[in-house]
């Protein structure tokens, strides 16, 4: 990638962190909170289909859920492509500017590796 598509790539980055940011406010989720957020991570695994359906048919704290789970999906794709699929091995370096994604991303893998310890887990 030319270096001006990684400066596209690390606005991006920007841009999500602070939709990210923005989503847990309306969810009323303290990302700081490592309880908060870890029961959030729970309950979008557990019931992913279920808050899907329900945000189909207006639900908007279910709505909020569904994108703030593929808000951290599309930030762990953005920072793939910007800092390379090895980005994690770098995970607190790379992630310094972007604490809420950080925060529900480490989450959703720690959920992700309860429920399934035998797998690699990372989004």
């Amino acid at each position: 990638m030319t270096m001006f598509g990684n400066d596209i790539m690390l606005h991006d980055g920007d841009e999500l962190e602070l939709q990210i940011e923005r989503t847990c406010i309306a969810l009323g989720l303290d990302f700081h909170d490592d309880y908060q957020v870890r029961m959030f991570a729970r309950d979008v695994l557990q019931n992913i289909d279920q808050l899907r359906k329900a945000a189909r048919e207006g639900d908007m704290q279910s709505r909020i859920k569904v994108e703030l789970y593929g808000l951290a999906m599309l930030m762990h794709k953005t920072n793939s492509a910007t800092f390379g699929t090895n980005y994690l091995n770098q995970f607190a370096q790379v992630t310094a500017n972007q604490s809420a994604w950080a925060a529900v991303a480490q989450a959703l893998w720690n959920e992700m590796e309860v429920r399934n310890p035998d797998s690699n887990n990372k989004l």
